[in-house]
């Protein structure tokens, strides 16, 4: 219990898993509200530039959907490896931290672009 009480102790931890909290928030509101499975029972979910020309890649809202499990599961996975990291090295749980944030900007992008080419 105590190095876990550290880690919440540290401010930069802290900041970091606020923005990570807020981030979280933000990219599976964005998923959950923006995207409209009435408008197209397929959507756009990947694109692939080929020798013709640029080539989109249909598939299933369910594809899109994955991407907010998938943020909620990086946000998770992020603060229980910074905690257990914490323990070890202080860098390497605010290295975690920051690239699971940097991870998680990434993805709200990514998923912002697929559900505005619907």
């Amino acid at each position: 219990m105590e190095p876990t009480r550290r880690f919440f102790h540290d401010r930069l931890v802290l900041l970091l898993t606020a923005v990570i909290a807020v981030m979280l928030v933000v990219g599976v509101s964005l998923i959950l509200f923006r995207f409209d499975v009435s408008k197209n029972p397929t959507t756009i979910v990947a694109w692939r530039p080929n020798v013709s020309g640029a080539s989109y890649q249909s598939g299933k809202p369910i594809d899109i959907y994955a991407m907010a499990v998938f943020m909620a599961l990086t946000a998770l996975a992020a603060i229980v490896l910074g905690a257990r990291t914490y323990q070890i090295k202080h860098y390497i749980a605010i290295f975690v931290l920051g690239s699971s944030l940097l991870l998680l900007v990434l993805t709200t992008i990514v998923a912002n672009a697929l559900i505005s080419l619907q």
